[in-house]
Parts: C-alpha cells; structure tokens; sequence
C-alpha cells in the first residue's frame, strides 16, 4: 500500500526559510481545522472521494549516474517547479515528491466532475510542460526528458498522523495503489499518460475523449477486477 504525506505542517516557517518557497494553506486542505485546534478530529480521518495523480521521470536512475551532484539536484529541481506550476494552476494538492516523482490529489469538494477534469487537465497539461522542458533542453545541447502518468477516481481515507512535533497529512487505499499501478503501465504500453475510463467519465468525458485511445482491459496488481484504461500521448 502507497502512503504519501505532506511534512512540516507546524514548520511552514522553516521549511519557507530553507526552501523559499512559501507553503500554501491549499496544500492542506484541512490546514484551517488544524489552526482552530481540530486534531483530534484530524486524526479520526475521513473517507471521500479524490483523484489521484502519479507522475514519474523515465530514465532518471541511468541518467543522473554520469552527472554531478550540481546537475542533479537542478534538474530535480526544475522538475519539482514545473510540477508545482501545473498542480497550482489545476487545483491539485501535492501530497508528497518522492525523488524524481511526484502524487497529486484532486478533492471532490462541493464538485466532483470539476475535480475529475481538473486531475485529466493536469495530467494533460503536465505531459506537455515536460515535453516542452524536453524541447529546450535538447536545443541546448542536453538530454531530452520523458515522464510516465497514470491516474485513477475513487473512494480514499485521508487524515492527519503523528505527534504535535510533526502532522502528517496522508492518503492511503486502493484508488493510491491502482493510480500507481497505471503509472507504471506507461512504460509497457508506450504511452505517456494511462487513465482508468473510470477518471475520464467521472470527469464528463465520455467513453472516449479526443486524443485519448482506448487500451482495453487490464489486470492490476492488488485488484480482484479488471480495470478499463485509456492512454494519451503528447502530440
């Protein structure tokens, strides 16, 4: 099971210091509870429905093996900030960097239709920030970059953890797991991004949006049913 977490919830102060980034309040959603002294309620959790986001680097590992620390870490951190730019501007949550990936959360809120299409319409728009970054980066001389996505809508329980040193805010269920899962799936289906059909029609789509293609059905580890997915690929 994947769990994710946002650190430094009671160190936004800090981690602006270190960072210079200054942390935002939609990054935690529940960021106003917790102000007003709702952990307790924080930590009971909920279940509710998200949109869940995967996005990975393809070839980081052999790549970054012949780099320096100097490159690596600005090329991680270029990545980290196009991420940041694309979740902001779609009202996605990052939950949590992991390397050179990243998940992000789409809360259904008042709107679940608007949350689904804005996890599509990241992970669209993202597809084609990196394969923007990629072109730049190739005119200049350097290497090109390829990212895998995969993304999935369904129910999830998320709340707070830990003590009052340290909250964590943490998503965890088979919708994380099978996200996940279809991220991966990019790499042997040779596509950039991989929907459930399950995100698309939540998000009003339909069975088959323009420049997405349907991939059939597909077993995914951890799950007992098989899941109908769709793949897209920057033009």
């Amino acid at each position: 099971m994947y769990r994710v977490a946002i650190p430094c919830l009671l160190h936004s102060k800090h981690c602006s210091k270190v960072t210079g980034i200054k942390p935002r309040q939609d990054h935690f959603p529940d960021a106003p509870k917790l102000a007003e002294g709702g952990l307790d309620e924080l930590r009971r959790g909920k279940r509710q429905q998200m949109g869940v986001l995967f996005i990975d680097m393809r070839g980081f590992t052999n790549w970054s093996q012949h780099k320096t620390p100097q490159a690596i870490t600005e090329f991680v951190i270029e990545f980290r900030r196009r991420v940041s730019q694309v979740a902001g501007a779609t009202d996605g949550i990052i939950d949590k960097f992991i390397g050179d990936a990243a998940m992000i959360v789409f809360e259904k809120g008042a709107d679940a239709r608007a949350a689904a299409r804005a996890c599509v319409s990241c992970a669209e728009r993202l597809d084609r920030e990196m394969a923007d970054w990629s072109r730049t980066r190739l005119a200049a001389g350097g290497s090109g970059v390829r990212v895998g996505v995969g993304l999935h809508w369904g129910e999830v329980f998320s709340g707070v953890v830990g003590d009052q040193d340290r909250l964590e805010y943490s998503v965890f269920g088979d919708t994380v797991n099978t996200a996940a899962r279809l991220e991966q799936m990019t790499k042997t289906l040779g596509v950039d991004i991989v929907a459930s059909r399950n995100i698309l029609e939540q998000a009003g789509l339909g069975p088959e949006p323009v420049g997405w293609t349907a991939l059939g059905e597909v077993s995914v580890r951890g799950r007992t049913e098989t899941i109908a997915i769709l793949g897209w690929t920057v033009a």
